[in-house]
C-alpha cells in the first residue's frame, strides 16, 4: 500500500521537489525540459533532460530510451570534455527517415559518484564472496536503478504520452554506462525490453582498465549467462580499439562467445568491431545510429 500511495504521489513530489527549467534550446533538433534537482529516495537528486521529437503528440505514444550521463547527450556545452553524443540530431534524422519508431529519450545525468552508481552489487553477493567489484568504489548499481524503475519511470509515463511496457522501453550506455544498461535487463528483465552496451567497461577494472581481475570479469560474464534468457531481450554490444577500448578484446570476446554458445541469435544479440574507433563521445556519436536502428527499428 505504501508503495502504490509512493507511485500515486510520485509526479506531484516531483514538480515541487524540482525545477523545471526554461532555457533558449539546448538542441537543434526536437524538444528538451530539464529537470534540475529530481529528487529520490535511493540516490542524490540530479538533472533530468527528456527529449521528445519535433512534431511530439500527446495523442499519440512514444517508446522511451532512458540513456546514462545526461549532460554528455545532447549538448557539447554542457560535457566535461566538449563532446556530445549527439543524440538529437541522429534521433531527428531516424524518426523523419521512419527507420526508428517515435521515441523519448530520458538522458540521466551522471554525478561524483558515477562508477558506484555504474557498478553492479549483485557480483559481490553471488561471485565475489562479498569482495568489493571496485576496489575504490562502493558498488550502488542496484539503487542506481530502483531510482530509474520505481521514481523516474513513473514520472516519465505520467507526464509523457508514453507506451509504459515493457516491449517499448530501452537503456543504453557506454563504458560503466554500458556495464549498468546490461545489468539493467539482468535486474529488471520485465521492465526493460533490451539495452544498447557501447564500449561496456567489461573488465571491470578502475582506473586502469589494463590490469583487470581475472575473477571480476569472469563473474560478470557469468551473471550475464545465469541471468538473461536467451533471445529474452535485445542486447546490443560494441568496441573499438583505442585508448580504454583496447584493452576490452579479450573480455568482450569471452562475452561474444558465452553469448552465442547459449544461443543467442542475430536478431536479438548484436556485436560491432570499429577499428580505430576510441573511447570518447565523438566516436560513439558516429555510429550511434547503429544501436538506435537495431534497439528501435521497425518491423518489416
Amino acid at each position: 500500500m505504501i508503495h502504490r500511495l509512493f507511485l500515486l504521489i510520485l509526479p506531484l513530489m516531483v514538480i515541487v521537489g524540482c525545477k523545471r527549467e526554461q532555457r533558449e534550446p539546448q538542441v537543434s533538433k526536437g524538444h528538451l525540459d530539464t529537470y534540475i534537482d529530481f529528487p529520490s529516495q535511493y540516490v542524490p537528486a540530479r538533472t533530468i533532460r527528456v527529449w521528445t521529437p519535433e512534431d511530439y503528440n500527446a495523442n499519440m505514444q512514444y517508446d522511451v530510451l532512458y540513456m546514462h550521463d545526461g549532460q554528455m547527450l545532447y549538448d557539447a556545452n554542457t560535457a566535461w570534455n566538449h563532446q556530445e553524443w549527439g543524440v538529437d540530431e541522429a534521433m531527428d534524422s531516424l524518426i523523419r527517415q521512419g527507420a526508428i519508431r517515435p521515441t523519448i529519450v530520458v538522458g540521466i545525468d551522471n554525478n561524483k559518484n558515477r562508477i558506484g552508481e555504474y557498478c553492479p552489487d549483485d557480483l559481490s553477493d553471488l561471485y565475489l564472496h562479498g569482495q568489493p567489484v571496485y576496489k575504490h568504489f562502493k558498488a550502488q548499481g542496484n539503487a542506481y536503478l530502483s531510482f530509474i524503475v520505481t521514481e523516474l519511470k513513473p514520472f516519465i509515463d505520467s507526464v509523457y504520452s508514453t507506451y509504459p511496457d515493457r516491449d517499448h522501453t530501452w537503456v543504453m550506455g557506454s563504458s560503466c554506462g554500458g556495464l549498468i544498461s546490461s545489468y539493467a535487463l539482468c535486474k529488471y528483465p520485465e521492465v526493460f525490453a533490451g539495452a544498447a552496451c557501447m564500449s561496456t567497461h567489461c573488465t571491470l577494472a578502475f582506473p586502469d582498465p589494463a590490469s583487470p581481475k581475472e575473477e571480476v570479469v569472469n563473474a560478470y560474464r557469468e551473471y550475464l549467462r545465469t541471468r538473461l534468457k536467451p533471445n529474452s531481450c535485445m542486447l546490443y554490444m560494441d568496441r573499438g580499439d583505442e585508448t580504454f577500448d583496447a584493452y576490452y578484446a579479450e573480455a568482450q570476446t569471452a562475452i561474444n562467445n558465452m553469448l552465442r554458445a547459449e544461443g543467442w541469435d542475430e536478431v536479438h544479440f548484436a556485436y560491432r568491431f570499429y577499428p580505430g574507433h576510441a573511447h570518447c563521445e565523438d566516436d560513439w556519436k558516429a555510429r550511434l545510429d547503429i544501436p538506435l536502428r537495431f534497439l528501435l527499428g521497425k518491423e518489416e
